[in-house]
């Protein structure tokens, strides 16, 4: 049985390629789903995808491993649709080997999204890049049968966004087992292919870094959850040629696989309580009450934590303490200062590698988060020299998370900041001290 139906799509843009699945409702028919969405609010649908990259230019061709991470918080479901507030994360690492993977971009967006998989997502926002992808008939479908629904596919260059319609062909293959570096499950499997074709009829006004002509393909597969109505995994084969107006070629081959999670949203109170848990790992004697926080403590490194004010730093303790924590936007956030590192070096000190082993142990009990180190300098110096600092920092104190203490290398990333995320002003020694700093984060959400 062939089914065919449409669904309204709409545009999207550059960047990883997203994929979100539908769920599937019970049905009468043993033998028959109906593929739907079951997102309920106040749910986060987590996404981390790897890439495995080649791109050819001519002779040249370079090898790279990205990985990006999609985090999808529901804000209001209804019995159609669910606003969706998102973020995209990417990060790569040259070169076909492990190692650690550099922060590069991050987007936000909020969209809408279907139960039928259809999405709307105002112009202004350029992810996520692969939209109504996949889209789902009304009726059930069984074994073998097959559908083809408009999507849309984009991609964004410096000065022009292109948009290329395609018509993915859908086939449903029934329960099937997936695995992936420990994961696995037994999910309805869903294969695709479309073909990509874009071609710029007047090209003489494009610019010379925006293609021409994009041709492609893409195949792969979809593993979603039945009960739970939400994606469990993805593998996928893409490969893009693109032609630039003064006659280059350009190639582009993806596979990539990617985990979903799906977890419910953590709240202002389930925060702080992860940040009193990590601190009680810190310090002994710490008590959740202000007004009787510290205790002396002359066995461990001196730690030091926010007051209610974040403009604020607690002054119970004295002398200069080598931790900070604080919780903030992004979770549970641990702040390595520059006592910790010689000047203008970025080998750790002694001290810091008993901080940073005291971190570690935290951090381990929180397998299935995220972990990002970033570096941090004050504004003297030239910017450049001082990114390359604060980088090489953040990825010292990444190797030895991984390295030393034998954490997971594709959950952990880095990035320096140089000094473009400064805690203090500028103004004086003891302010500029403040702002050299290394800070490891436990992602929350």
């Amino acid at each position: 049985m062939k089914l065919s139906s449409v669904s309204k799509f709409s545009v999207f843009a550059f960047g990883c390629l997203f994929v979100l699945v539908s769920g599937i409702f019970a049905s009468t028919d043993p033998n028959s789903v109906l593929l739907q969405w079951k997102w309920k609010d106040n749910q986060v649908l987590e996404l981390n995808e790897y890439h495995d990259i080649l791109f050819r230019v001519g002779a040249r061709t370079v090898q790279r491993e990205d990985k990006n991470r999609v985090v999808m918080k529901t804000k209001q479901c209804s019995s159609t649709k669910c606003l969706v507030d998102a973020w995209f994360d990417t990060y790569v690492r040259f070169g076909k080997t492990s190692g650690p993977f550099l922060k590069d971009k991050d987007f936000q967006s909020t969209f809408s999204l279907f139960r039928n998989g259809r999405y709307e997502v105002p112009n202004e926002f350029i992810m996520p890049n692969l939209r109504s992808f996949p889209s789902f008939p009304d009726e059930a479908v069984h074994v073998t049968d097959i559908w083809k629904i408009p999507a849309e596919e984009s991609f964004d260059f410096v000065k022009e966004r292109i948009r290329v319609t395609v018509e993915p062909e859908y086939t449903y293959v029934g329960k099937k087992n997936w695995s992936y570096e420990g994961f696995k499950g037994t999910s309805d499997k869903i294969t695709y292919t479309y073909p990509i074709f874009y071609s710029k009829s007047d090209s003489i006004n494009t610019p010379p870094n925006v293609p021409v002509k994009i041709f492609g393909f893409a195949n792969g597969a979809v593993f979603f959850n039945s009960e739970k109505g939400v994606p469990e995994f993805k593998d996928v084969k893409l490969s893009y040629t693109f032609i630039f107006p003064n006659g280059n070629v350009q190639e582009a081959n993806f596979h990539i696989q990617g985990i979903y999670t799906l977890r419910n949203q953590i709240g202002i109170a389930e925060r702080n309580t992860i940040r009193d848990e990590v601190l009680n790992e810190l310090i002994v004697g710490y008590s959740e009450d202000p007004n009787k926080r510290w205790k002396e403590n002359t066995d461990r490194v001196p730690i030091r934590t926010l007051s209610d004010d974040p403009n604020q730093i607690r002054k119970d303790q004295v002398g200069e303490e080598p931790i900070t924590v604080r919780t903030s936007e992004e979770g549970v956030t641990f702040s390595l200062n520059s006592i910790l590192f010689d000047f203008n070096n970025s080998e750790l000190k002694s001290d810091a590698e008993d901080a940073v082993r005291r971190i570690a142990e935290i951090l381990k009990k929180y397998p299935d988060r995220e972990i990002r180190v970033s570096g941090h300098t004050d504004n003297i110096g030239k910017f450049e020299y001082n990114q390359k600092l604060s980088e090489d920092r953040a990825k010292t104190v990444l190797d030895e998370l991984v390295k030393k203490h034998k954490m997971n290398e594709k959950s952990i990333s880095y990035k320096g900041y140089a000094d473009t995320v400064p805690v203090a002003p500028n103004d004086s020694e003891e302010n500029r001290k403040k702002n050299r700093r290394v800070e490891i984060t436990l992602v929350l959400d």
